[in-house]
């Protein structure tokens, strides 16, 4: 690998300032690629509802945007970088909502999001064309359980879109809702196709011919392996999956955007919720090139969210993504952060 593809940087810091910060920043050279995302969703035009208050009843505000707290010094012209986030409320008219215990169903879907970027110490934005990586939470938590991934995957210079998704996330009123995991692979992709057209003003060099990828973890996993591989409701094009804990989804759109997506998947050999079985099926039915990351002795939850090693699976997805928009599928980069628990496949 040359030294142009060679990954940048990877450095794990952290940082206590009232608290423990844990970053990780993986950068690499910018190479040309031609990902365009689509105009609209299925014809679908998306309304930007700017912030929500509650699922049945949105209210517009302002978004917000707050900086991350600078504990975790940056270089002036590399990673790790600082993060900003703004919340949108992004509504979807064309389809509905489920009942949530005394929450009646009601038309429209309402998909708060917390949007994370990289800028440098002086607020500018990471240069270059940047991946977005749409992240689907699992059942009955929600976007903000896996904030110090997300974080990690801002700060290694990353654009990071989750959403609360209105069937299954506890950010909404009312118990949450299994069955609507259905309709979620296109709440990922409204998602995808709102950003494209409505991209904040200082994101709009970053995500010009972004590389679109979808992620998640249980449900959401499944969501995104569904939103990459079956017919869904969008033509935006996913350039890859990252599945953590995922289950098996059918592989029969898995060629409407031409070569199937590349998947990185990933689990913990003693999940209790999804056991290895279903995260390994999914990993053999998807077309090379493919990856699976296990952990020995992680758990479902925990693996993603405090395990020792979390640091380390966030630096590979970070590496995955800049695979993937560099167009540089070796197994190089991954293979060289594996070891101890952390064990890889590639197919």
């Amino acid at each position: 690998m040359s030294a142009r593809r060679r990954l940048g940087a990877l450095l794990v810091a952290i940082v206590i300032a009232g608290g423990t910060a844990i970053g990780i920043a993986v950068d690499r050279a910018r190479t040309s690629h031609t990902t365009v995302l689509p105009s609209s969703s299925a014809g679908r035009s998306p309304t930007v509802a700017r912030a929500t208050t509650s699922a049945s009843s949105p209210t517009t505000i302002a978004p917000t945007t707050v900086p991350e707290p600078t504990t975790v010094p940056a270089p002036p012209n590399g990673p790790p970088w600082l993060i900003r986030r703004t919340t949108l409320g992004l509504f979807d008219p064309s389809r509905s909502s489920p009942a949530r215990g005394a929450i009646p169903a009601h038309a429209g879907r309402v998909l708060r999001t917390t949007l994370r970027w990289p800028v440098a110490p002086d607020g500018s934005v990471a240069p270059g064309r940047r991946p977005l990586i749409v992240f689907a939470h699992g059942y009955n938590v929600s976007a903000a359980t896996y904030s110090a991934l997300l974080d990690d995957l801002a700060r290694a210079g990353i654009v990071v879109a989750a959403p609360e998704l209105p069937g299954e996330s506890t950010a909404y009123p009312g118990p949450p809702v299994e069955a609507d995991l259905v309709n979620e692979p296109c709440d990922m992709e409204f998602v995808a196709a709102s950003l494209e057209q409505h991209p904040p003003p200082a994101l709009r060099a970053a995500m010009h011919d972004t590389t679109l990828i979808m992620a998640g973890h249980s449900d959401g996993a499944t969501a995104a392996a569904a939103a990459g591989y079956t017919t869904s409701c969008s033509t935006a094009p996913v350039r890859a999956v990252v599945a953590l804990s995922s289950d098996d989804v059918p592989m029969t759109g898995a060629r409407r955007f031409g070569a199937p997506p590349p998947l990185l998947a990933m689990t913990g050999t003693a999940d209790e919720i999804n056991p290895l079985a279903h995260t390994f099926a999914l990993y053999e039915h998807v077309a090379p090139p493919a990856w699976l990351v296990t952990i020995d002795g992680g758990h479902h939850l925990d693996t993603f969210t405090t395990d020792p090693d979390r640091a380390r699976l966030d630096a590979m997805i970070a590496t995955f993504a800049f695979m993937v928009a560099d167009g540089d599928l070796t197994s190089g980069p991954l293979a060289a952060e594996t070891g101890g628990r952390v064990h890889l496949q590639a197919r």
